[in-house]
């Protein structure tokens, strides 16, 4: 149980850059509001950790990758801190 748990918060640190980056875009493309910003995030988050399962050929482990694409789409609009900050209580 530990290990699927230490690969989900992995996968969403590797793929929360990349859905922060495509939001900042779509962002400024389309000009959305920052309500629709952080539904934006999940579902682009969601759509990437679902490619990746894809991609790597996980599609029997699906669903925790789409747990992990919601942590990274919380990460990128800013809801969830995937890191602590040095000096932070654990």
């Amino acid at each position: 149980m530990e290990n699927e748990l230490l690969q989900l918060t992995v996968i969403a640190a590797i793929i929360a850059p990349i859905t922060a980056a495509l939001v900042q875009g779509i962002k400024t493309a389309s000009g959305i509001s920052d309500k629709l910003n952080i539904v934006v995030s999940l579902l682009v988050g969601i759509a990437l950790a679902g490619l990746w399962s894809l991609t790597f050929g996980h599609i029997d482990q699906i669903g925790p990758y789409l747990m992990a694409g919601m942590l990274s789409g919380l990460s990128a609009s800013g809801l969830y801190d995937l890191t602590k900050q040095k000096g932070e209580p654990k």
